[in-house]
This record gives structure tokens, C-alpha cells and sequence, in this order.
């Protein structure tokens, strides 16, 4: 079956006289930017601007309402159950309570470098609502990797045993009794 081919065109068409009378008259005018910019130029624009320019703040009010650690948890783990989609995020949140410290900062200890990285993405969400919640427009956030968490697997037989009998001291007794030995 024979397949019909179109090869593509492109219309060109000269000015009408009305377009070119229009061109010439200056009826469309279109303001030129400058060829080059500095970023002189542009600071210039920006500071003769009426209006200065202000960073965004999530509160204009400036709270500074105390509250307790037990406030902090409350506030973090509602906020963490409202969390559905994002089950790693949520986990990571009930697992991983904060700690309050001075000058209304908080410390939350992740156990991984993932953990830190999905809560430092919604970090400016939740310390809006804590902020909110918590009526404190001075709540910060650090989080950090709690190094002390390593796993220690056994590998050989006897980390084994010795990691099982830390579990249950009358292991020992019952190694005795039978006269066991750890090959």
C-alpha cells in the first residue's frame, strides 16, 4: 500500500502597504530593550523603585509567645499525622522528635543523611506552622545527623552470641548446661 508523502511548504508573503505605511509612521511602537545590560543598570532600576524591597517574612507579627517541649512535640507530631502522601517524611517525623533549646531553637536528630535532606525540604512549611501554632515568630530549626546511631552488625559467631546474650543474660546458662561451644 502506498504511502502519499506532502512535503511542507512556507508561505512567504511581502508587507501589504497598509503594514509597511504603519512600520514607517511608528504605529507599533515596541520598546526596545539596550543590546547589553549591566547588572549595574539593574540595580539602579531596582533601588530608584518607590517602593524598597523587603524580605519575605512568614510572620508580620512578631510573636515571641513561650511554650513548652511538650507544646513543640504536640504541634510537630499533628502536624506529621496530617502527612499522608509523604510516608517516608511522616515516619521520619514520628520517629525523630525534636528537642527544645534556648532562644526558642529546636534540634531534631535524623539517623541518616536522607532523613535530614527530606525534612530540610519542608522545613520552611513546618516552621510556618509551628510558628502559627505556636504563636513564636523566633522558632528555629537544626537538624543534624545523630552519629551514634550505627547499627553494629555481628558477623562472625561470636559477635553473635555476644549480641544475643547482651538480649538475654541466660543464654549463657543454657550454653552451660548443654556444653555448646561457638564454632
Amino acid at each position: 500500500m502506498p504511502q502519499s508523502t506532502t512535503t511542507p511548504t512556507l508561505n512567504v508573503s511581502s508587507p501589504s502597504p497598509k503594514q509597511e505605511e504603519n512600520k514607517n509612521t511608528g504605529a507599533n511602537n515596541v520598546k526596545r530593550l539596550p543590546k547589553s545590560t549591566s547588572f549595574k543598570d539593574l540595580i539602579k532600576k531596582d533601588s530608584t523603585a518607590s517602593e524598597p524591597i523587603q524580605a519575605y517574612e512568614l510572620n508580620k507579627t512578631k510573636d515571641e509567645n513561650p511554650f513548652s517541649q511538650e507544646d513543640l512535640v504536640r504541634c510537630w507530631n499533628l502536624y506529621a499525622e496530617k502527612l499522608e502522601k509523604q510516608a517516608h517524611l511522616k515516619n521520619t517525623m514520628l520517629n525523630c522528635q525534636p528537642v527544645l533549646k534556648e532562644n526558642y531553637q529546636f534540634e531534631v536528630s535524623v539517623h541518616n543523611p536522607v532523613q535530614k535532606d527530606e525534612l530540610a525540604s519542608c522545613c520552611i512549611e513546618l516552621l510556618q506552622v509551628l510558628r502559627t501554632q505556636l504563636k513564636n515568630s523566633n522558632i528555629q530549626i537544626l537538624i543534624r545527623i545523630d552519629e551514634t546511631n550505627e547499627k553494629k552488625l555481628a558477623y562472625t559467631s561470636t559477635e553473635k552470641y555476644e549480641h544475643l546474650n547482651n538480649i538475654n543474660p541466660l543464654l549463657d546458662k543454657l550454653r552451660d548446661e548443654f556444653d555448646l561451644t561457638i564454632d
